[in-house]
């Protein structure tokens, strides 16, 4: 499979015409046009800023359709690839289980993430403690295998605090928009 690589502040953009805004102030233009959410997720996976990568997770909780596409996405990638886009993508399950009540204030009536990869990677199934344990045991696993040092559940648990607070503004900005 072809390496996707676009710039940083081009995938902001997708991101942003996608409804996640939270990564930076930016205006700048996907000028590198991911076609499709397969394009886009597989962009991601090949970004060396963590956050951008970890932008799958709110982007999946968005457009929880997305996941229609992800096994074929992660049997087409390579092994290591493959395995970031199942450990992203079932961080997204068991965040979307453990938030919930919240996320459907702002989000509304969201059909649940399939679980697609909690038995062959070995953990809970999703609806275990609302999704606590799985996304415990998601990163420690994450944090086993990875040479570098960070905290994958607090990276995880800022990530989701940074979504929630992008949908309370969002929330608000509408409620105090003028009405034509």
């Amino acid at each position: 499979m072809e390496e996707l690589s676009y710039s940083r502040e081009s995938l902001v953009a997708a991101l942003r015409d996608q409804g996640i805004t939270y990564l930076a102030p930016s205006d700048a233009v996907a000028t590198q046009v991911q076609k499709t959410h397969e394009k886009l997720l597989q962009a991601l996976l090949h970004q060396h800023d963590s956050r951008l990568r970890l932008a799958i997770v709110p982007l999946l909780l968005r457009h929880p359709e997305i996941s229609e596409s992800v096994l074929a996405l992660a049997a087409r990638l390579g092994a290591e690839l493959s395995l970031e886009l199942q450990t992203l993508y079932m961080a997204a399950v068991y965040l979307q289980r453990n938030w919930r009540s919240r996320l459907s204030i702002y989000l509304g009536d969201m059909p649940l993430l399939p679980n697609l990869f909690s038995h062959q990677m070995g953990l809970p199934l999703p609806d275990e403690r609302f999704g606590k344990a799985g996304l415990v045991e998601l990163a420690d696993a994450w944090q086993a295998r990875s040479k570098y040092p960070f905290d994958r559940l607090k990276a995880l648990d800022n990530t989701i605090e940074l979504f929630i607070g992008q949908l309370k503004l969002e929330k608000a900005n509408q409620s105090h928009a003028p009405e034509i």
